[in-house]
This record gives structure tokens, C-alpha cells and sequence, in this order.
């Protein structure tokens, strides 16, 4: 089959690129900067560009630009697609250099957001070592593309496993609302829940002598980190794991409502995915975020 007539095959790719980063920084020297190329090859891709489309797609200004109708049209058609060919070739050239990079998979979108992800500056700083973090509710397969798993309701089978901390359970409520309701019995308090961890209120309720049926639960919200922030804004009393709220904590915005934490039974754990090809690092990132979890 032939394809010598196929307008497509002679598509001017590069030409598109250089139009990309051209559109980006509406300055063809800013542009060529940053392709590493001089103005000049800038200016004739182009120019390439422009007769393959047989129309104009900058008006100059001096030394700016603006786009014709057609370049407008023709940058948000191809800008999004050229951003993701830039990030995957990246990545794709980053494959067989020195490993600097770590790919951290999740069950805990809250706990990744208040404890791992702020603790990942610290890790470069000490490993040189970037990590990318994803969050999925889903079990992990052989197939998937991840190094370091950290959970506290999935497991993966034959991995190397870190305990990281025991969680502890702690019923919190922003000072007014302590203030309105610290003398009133339990069960009446205005309560907040998490849709994602229905099992806290129970373990709590069961530890203070409440059916959890008693309990007034007045606002539910799909994830936990909503909860925490409904709570601080005085919503109403908040079951959590207490190294999830360390900082509200510390700054104020929520109070103990009791001082004896629950244990809930469970534990949050890092495994090793046995597909990893970089088994090392992930090794190091387990043993140092136990050990920045590890009680003072």
C-alpha cells in the first residue's frame, strides 16, 4: 500500500513544536531559548508551518506576537497534546539513566495529602531522590506501574512490608464548639463523618459506652480531608486518626474533645511492589518515612 499521496506524511512535526513553545511565550527569542535553537531556525519552521497550512498564523508586534484567528485555533487544538509528547518522552529518557525518581502508590488520599506529600521536600533534600505519588482505592495488580505501596486496608502478597504507625483514633472539635458543648452527654453531640472511613465513629462510639446508633451524625462528606476542614469551621465534633489532624492541632483550629486516643486495631503499612526495578530506593523511602512517623 502506498501512502506517497497522504498529505499527513509529510506533516511538519517539529515545526509544530517550535509553533507550541512560539505560542507559550508569545516571543519567538523567549522560544527559541527555550528549544535551545537559534531565532532563525524559529522564524523558517514557522514559516514551514505557515505554507503547509497555507495561511498566517502570527501577526508580529515589534518584537512580540499575537496569533491570527487560524493560530489561535490551531494552539488550543495541538498545545495540550504537545504537553503531554514533552512530559511522556521525558519520562521515557529518564528510563536507563541513574534512577532518581520514586513512583509512591496510595489507598490513603488523606493521609498522602497531610502527612506524606508535605514530607517529600524534606526527601529530596536528604535522598536527592524525587517522588510522584498516586492515589487508588483499587487492589494493585503484577501489571501495575508503582515501587512503594502504602495502605492501611490492602495488601500485596510476597512483598517485603514496613510497618509504619499503629493509628489511633481521637475525637476533635474547634474551641466554640468545645465551648458550646464540652458539659452536654456524648451521644448528643453534632457530629461529622467521612463516607471513606464509616468504621471510625463506630470504634470510637464503642470505646465511650454509645450505641453508634445514638450518635447524631449531622454533615457526611465522601473524604476524610473534607471532614477534617468541616470540622475545624465548627461543622460539629470529628472521629480521626490523630496524625492527621497534628496540625490543626498545633495551631489551634481544632481541640481534643478527650484525651485518651482508641486504638481502631489497624496499622498503616509501605510494601515493596516485587515488580520494582528500583527495590533499593524503595527500601530507603520506607525506612525513612517510619522513621519521621516513629512517636518523639
Amino acid at each position: 500500500m502506498s501512502f506517497s499521496h497522504n498529505p499527513m506524511n509529510n506533516m511538519p512535526l517539529t515545526a509544530l513544536r517550535a509553533f507550541t513553545m512560539v505560542g507559550r511565550h508569545r516571543h519567538f527569542t523567549r522560544a527559541a531559548t527555550a528549544l535551545g535553537v537559534t531565532q532563525g531556525a524559529v522564524s523558517r519552521h514557522i514559516a514551514a508551518l505557515e505554507s503547509y497550512a497555507g495561511c498566517r498564523l502570527f501577526n508580529r508586534r515589534g518584537s512580540s506576537i499575537e496569533f491570527t484567528p487560524d493560530g489561535l485555533q490551531l494552539f488550543e487544538a495541538v498545545k495540550d497534546a504537545m504537553s503531554t509528547l514533552e512530559l511522556t518522552m521525558q519520562l521515557l529518557a529518564q528510563r536507563g539513566q541513574r534512577h532518581d525518581r520514586l513512583k509512591v502508590r496510595t489507598s490513603m488520599p488523606s493521609f498522602a495529602m497531610t502527612v506524606v506529600v508535605p514530607a517529600l521536600g524534606d526527601y529530596l533534600t536528604d535522598q536527592g531522590v524525587h517522588v510522584d505519588v498516586i492515589t487508588s482505592l483499587s487492589p494493585p495488580q503484577a501489571t501495575d506501574d508503582f515501587d512503594v505501596l502504602i495502605t492501611r486496608d490492602l495488601s500485596l502478597s510476597g512483598a517485603e512490608s514496613w510497618e509504619l504507625v499503629r493509628e489511633e483514633l481521637v475525637c476533635v472539635g474547634s474551641p466554640a464548639l468545645l465551648a458550646r458543648h464540652r458539659t452536654h452527654d456524648k451521644q448528643d453531640w453534632p457530629m461529622v463523618a467521612s463516607r471513606s472511613r464509616p468504621d471510625m465513629l463506630a470504634v470510637w462510639a464503642v470505646a465511650a459506652n454509645i450505641a453508634p446508633d445514638r450518635l447524631h451524625v449531622r454533615t457526611t462528606y465522601d473524604h476524610l480531608f473534607l471532614a477534617i476542614m468541616a470540622a475545624v469551621g465548627g461543622a460539629g465534633f470529628l472521629v480521626a486518626p490523630r496524625l492527621l489532624l497534628q496540625d490543626q492541632l498545633k495551631a489551634g483550629a481544632l481541640e481534643l474533645a478527650e484525651s485518651a486516643p482508641v486504638a481502631s486495631g489497624a496499622s498503616y503499612v509501605a510494601f515493596l511492589n516485587t515488580h520494582s526495578a528500583h527495590a533499593q530506593s524503595g527500601r530507603a523511602f520506607c525506612r525513612w518515612l517510619k522513621a519521621r512517623l516513629r512517636p518523639a
